[in-house]
């Protein structure tokens, strides 16, 4: 029958996740924020960084921005071995939540045109593709699109 299901616990992130974040960035992303930027980043009114607790372990982060009338989802990490368990739609559900919260109109994210895992997760939220930015990512240099969706009100 496989495992036992886990439970999967999403929290607003404290000052004490950071170190872990930071961890899971190095694991998620070639281009991660260093420790420092997490922090100070954390630290500010505009953001917002959600945690997925697996067993106690934090397994996954989301950091989003809320500012004026929109949101942006800037980052989605989720630790190898926790992948293809649904913590990423659960944390961009809290992100989606708290935008709702906020009064933001619209959400905004890019996403890397090699990332079809992810771009399909988005767009089962109704993330729609704008756009392409060329040459935006780093560490292997690629194309991002630009997806967003209607929070409230139109788009």
């Amino acid at each position: 029958m496989g495992e036992a299901a886990r439970e999967i616990l999403i929290e607003k992130a404290e000052r004490s996740a950071v170190h872990d974040i930071y961890e899971i960035g190095k694991l998620c992303f070639s281009d991660a924020w260093r420790e420092e930027t997490v922090a100070h980043d954390m630290e500010g009114s505009h953001s917002e960084y959600f945690i997925a607790r697996v067993d106690g372990k934090i397994a996954g982060y989301g950091c989003f921005w809320f500012v004026a009338d929109e949101g942006q989802l800037v980052n989605i990490g989720v630790m190898p071995e926790y992948r293809k368990k649904g913590i990423g739609a659960l944390i961009l559900e809290a992100g989606i939540k708290e935008a709702e919260k906020r009064s933001m109109r619209t959400m905004f994210l890019e996403v890397r045109v090699s990332n079809e895992e992810a771009q399909r997760l988005y767009g089962k939220y109704g993330f729609l593709n704008r756009g392409t930015r060329k040459g935006v990512y780093e560490l292997p240099r690629e194309d991002g699109y630009i997806m967003s969706r209607v929070i409230k009100g139109e788009l």
